[in-house]
């Protein structure tokens, strides 16, 4: 299969709701990302309010895979080696492999629930979008998730001390401490995935 196959436009669902355009600069160093075969990472966390048909963006980034991988080697053993074994059960329960039939892919519908869990997204009060990119290029081989809030939180527990420090110390320095950031992900909440 050609390679490009496995790529497409980047959908609007990883476009900055800030900014209200495509994730232009890496949140940490500041390198341009939209350069063909610059690899990133976009994350997202959405919100709903009880009671209304409602989301919100809590806290969006895009990090360069330098950054990204230099923040990862930041966590613990412990949280690494718990994270691993958390996904490999998830995997080995799940009857769907972590794939995309790029025949009958349809993206507002992978988007709609929970990768793990397949809980749908407007059931929860909280989930993040993950995706990887290249340039102005979405990648397929590794495809957009959905984290749905229980997974997020089940996930929060296995991490170690060490590593939730470090991911407070990236969300102060690079997030910022608005009050929905706080809520959303003040002690074990942030998951750099």
């Amino acid at each position: 299969m050609n390679p490009q196959q496995f790529k497409m436009e980047i959908p609007w669902q990883f476009y900055s709701d800030e900014e209200d355009k495509l994730f232009d600069h890496c949140q940490v160093c500041g390198k341009y990302l939209l350069d063909e075969g610059t690899d990133y990472v976009v994350e997202k966390a959405i919100r709903s309010y009880e009671g209304h048909d409602f989301y919100s963006t809590a806290y969006e980034y895009a990090i360069c895979l330098d950054c990204h991988q230099d923040i990862q080697k930041g966590m613990s053993e412990e949280s690494m080696n718990n994270l691993q074994k958390y996904y490999n059960e998830i995997m080995a329960k799940k009857e769907q492999p972590l794939a995309i039939d790029l025949h009958h892919f349809d993206l507002n519908e992978w988007l709609s629930k929970c990768f793990f869990t397949g809980k749908r997204v407007d059931e929860m009060k909280e989930y993040q979008l993950v995706a990887q990119f290249s340039g102005k290029q979405m990648m397929l081989n590794m495809p957009p998730l959905v984290i749905g809030e229980t997974v997020i939180e089940e996930m929060a527990g296995l991490l170690s001390d060490k590593t939730i420090d470090e991911m407070n110390d990236f969300r102060d320095r690079f997030l910022g401490p608005s009050p929905d950031i706080e809520e959303l992900v003040f002690g074990k909440r942030l998951i750099l995935i």
